[in-house]
């Protein structure tokens, strides 16, 4: 996997971006401009996304149509053969979805217009533990009828990922067939997850905008007789794969309370979103833009800022794509410019002065949990599944969700900080639960539904 170095890149200003940016005179162009594929007008890679709090939910959508966006959402008990009550309409903003196809190895390649739209709408003020229905279009195509259920205030539970990186296996089927079968295991085994958290590279390509839109439509609709991933709300960060056409992961996402701290724009590098956070029950969740590797001081402050605005939170978990300590032969190339090795002399202590509880990432395709860390290095070396009121945080690395592509062990390096490796070379995923005073993270085997690794924080 290409790893992601600061470039130069520009940017043009956009009225109806949710993100604010400094605009720019964008270069000649070094190769053609986007190329269009196919665009329907009905709804596409539709996500009922997390929003600031259990009480909010935020829909992004793809389009053909420029027209205003609206969600019809109601108490799944109220809406009668696909007809919604009235007073059941939301609506958003519609913005023209751009690109940048090659951007790591060309960096003055320019932006362009991919011909789509991305269609955003919040809606606020939801019941917890309640079935929703929505629908979402334009007023006159519309999608189909999707229902998801809201969290407890008081206890969550989640599935987490690693990497579906679709495309990664060069055969799109091989990857759709293995998100797919991920994806119906959560449904099938874990009745009580109501939402999904994605861990980044959602999508492999680098350079060519039509095979990022067959990617995100197989990442987003791998079974369309299920629509998996339109029946939970979805919670994403951004891998350094999903960065590599520019803007154009912001386009697929309506993400809660994104700063401009830790963004990679400007010089730093492609200039998508920057940090963000959300609640959801007792837990306050932090992301960080981990490709922006090096801000370390603008992480910080996102945090603290996160943190100052819900002191109230039980537990604090932290994601960012890249992972400070795993086991894997992707882990590190020991080199000053290293991200990885970078973020495990720096981002760690960021985690020891904020009291993070647990810190989720993805990256290397390898399974690994460490021992509770503090300082760089095991609190106790002590193998066990439960602790309480444990000092430090304890880092946990995904393996691949699809299949698509995994990583080795790294013999060349010191492991000591790790409690539990593990590669199979199946598609895994990970249910966790928190209540007030538990946290529980349980790896499983897609297809076998075997338990691979449980580990629980009590305090």
């Amino acid at each position: 996997m290409k790893m992601v170095k600061k470039v130069l890149f520009t940017v043009l200003c956009a009225a109806a971006m949710l993100t604010s940016v400094t605009a720019q005179t964008a270069p000649a162009t070094q190769r053609a401009a986007v190329i269009r594929g196919q665009i329907p007008a009905e709804p596409y890679n539709i996500t009922a996304g997390v929003g600031s709090d259990t009480s909010e939910a935020r829909f992004n959508w793809v389009s053909g149509s420029s027209a205003t966006p609206v969600v019809q959402l109601a108490e799944a008990k109220k809406v009668k053969k696909g007809q919604f009550p009235k007073n059941a309409d939301y609506t958003g903003i519609s913005v023209p979805a751009i690109a940048t196809e090659g951007v790591e190895d060309n960096p003055n390649n320019a932006e362009a217009a991919t011909g789509e739209y991305a269609c955003k709408v919040t809606v606020k003020n939801l019941a917890p533990d309640t079935a929703y229905s929505y629908r979402v279009g334009d007023g006159t195509a519309w999608s189909s009828v999707y229902t998801f259920k809201t969290g407890n205030v008081h206890s969550i539970s989640f599935a987490v990922f690693g990497d579906p990186q679709i495309g990664a296996s060069g055969d799109l089927e091989h990857d759709r067939a293995g998100w797919s079968k991920t994806l119906a295991a959560v449904q099938k085994n874990h009745p009580d997850v109501n939402f999904l958290f994605s861990l980044g590279d959602q999508v492999n390509d680098y350079d060519s905008i039509a095979k990022q839109q067959a990617e995100y439509k197989i990442f987003m609709n791998p079974d369309t007789a299920h629509n998996y991933i339109q029946e939970y709300q979805l919670a994403v960060l951004e891998g350094n794969h999903d960065l590599q056409m520019g803007k154009y992961y912001s386009f697929h996402y309506n993400l809660p309370n994104v700063s401009d701290l830790g963004q990679t724009s400007n010089n730093k590098i492609l200039n998508n979103d920057g940090d963000y956070w959300f609640t959801r029950g007792p837990v306050l969740f932090i992301i960080l833009e981990g490709n922006n590797f090096y801000d370390t001081a603008a992480h910080e402050q996102a945090m603290k800022e996160a943190i100052a605005a819900n002191k109230d939170s039980k537990w604090r978990i932290v994601a960012f794509h890249q992972a400070p300590y795993s086991e894997a032969n992707h882990a590190a190339a020991n080199t000053p410019d290293d991200d990885v090795l970078f973020m495990r002399q720096n981002w760690t202590k960021l985690m020891d002065n904020n009291q993070i509880d647990v810190v989720l990432n993805g990256h290397d395709h390898y399974y690994t949990r460490t021992f509770q860390m503090f300082g760089g290095m095991p609190v106790d070396t002590t193998k066990t599944g439960t602790v309480t009121n444990p000092k430090g945080t304890v880092y946990i690395t995904l393996d691949s969700a699809s299949g698509s592509k995994y990583y080795k062990y790294n013999t060349g390096s010191d492991h000591s900080f790790s409690a539990v490796g593990w590669q199979n070379n199946v598609p895994t995923y990970s249910c966790v639960t928190v209540t007030d005073k538990q946290f529980k993270f349980t790896v499983y085997e897609a297809d076998t539904g075997a338990t691979i690794d449980a580990y629980t924080i009590n305090k």
